[in-house]
């Protein structure tokens, strides 16, 4: 689809990392998959008792900091997940057209800066992958501001160290909790993925404007 933004009107860009840039895939595999079955296999449980022990866990930090805290996770689990997420970095990737579409807002002038709830080992690693951080002004991880973005107090942090006019900023997150935070916030031009993952299918979504691709915003 191409979504409603009129780019003319754009000065600044915000744009989580993964699920929108990068293939969730690596994420979604990494905690779906392959942690239950190293944790499982630690404390001698099965791959589907570890998955559900996890999950059971997952579902209570989801939308906080912890979630996306590698500490918390090594710290609960007992091991090193920084150096299991290692194992399977080769499945890290860029989503369809994306680096295309960084080049082309590098091109264009428009000040870009990434917003990303991922800690900050983790972001070093994709950025060894990927070279990501070249096309950017600016890289803020909510481990840095101290709040997850699904929480008000992380707009308000990162508009007092890095102010932004509302109908001049554009949002791209595949995260709709974190959508709708900074939809609350005031943050007018807000788009969503419809495809994060590229081993599941796409998501019909009617809350907000949806790409499958950055080829459909590609300007």
């Amino acid at each position: 689809m191409k979504a409603n933004i009129n780019w003319k009107s754009i000065k600044t860009v915000l744009l989580d990392m993964d699920g929108t840039l990068l293939d969730l895939n690596f994420d979604n595999y990494f905690w779906q998959e392959y942690l239950p079955i190293h944790w499982g296999s630690l404390n001698n449980m099965d791959v589907l008792s570890a998955k559900k022990q996890l999950r059971d866990w997952y579902e209570k930090e989801v939308g906080t900091l912890s979630w996306y805290s590698l500490d918390f996770w090594t710290e609960r689990l007992k091991l090193n997940v920084l150096e299991l997420k290692s194992d399977v970095q080769h499945l890290i990737k860029y989503r369809p057209h994306a680096k295309t579409f960084l080049q082309r807002l590098n091109e264009s002038g428009f000040f870009v800066v990434m917003v990303t709830n991922a800690h900050e080992d983790l972001i070093k690693m994709k950025i060894k992958k990927t070279n990501i951080n070249i096309f950017f002004d600016r890289i803020i991880s909510a481990h840095t501001i101290g709040h997850a973005k699904e929480e008000q107090p992380f707009w308000m942090k990162l508009q007092l160290e890095m102010p932004f006019n509302f109908e001049e900023t554009v949002l791209i997150d595949d995260n709709l909790m974190v959508l709708r935070a900074a939809r609350k916030y005031g943050i007018r031009n807000l788009l969503t993925i419809g495809k994060p993952d590229s081993q599941k299918p796409k998501q019909e979504i009617a809350e907000f404007d949806a790409i499958h691709s950055f080829q459909d915003i590609i300007f």
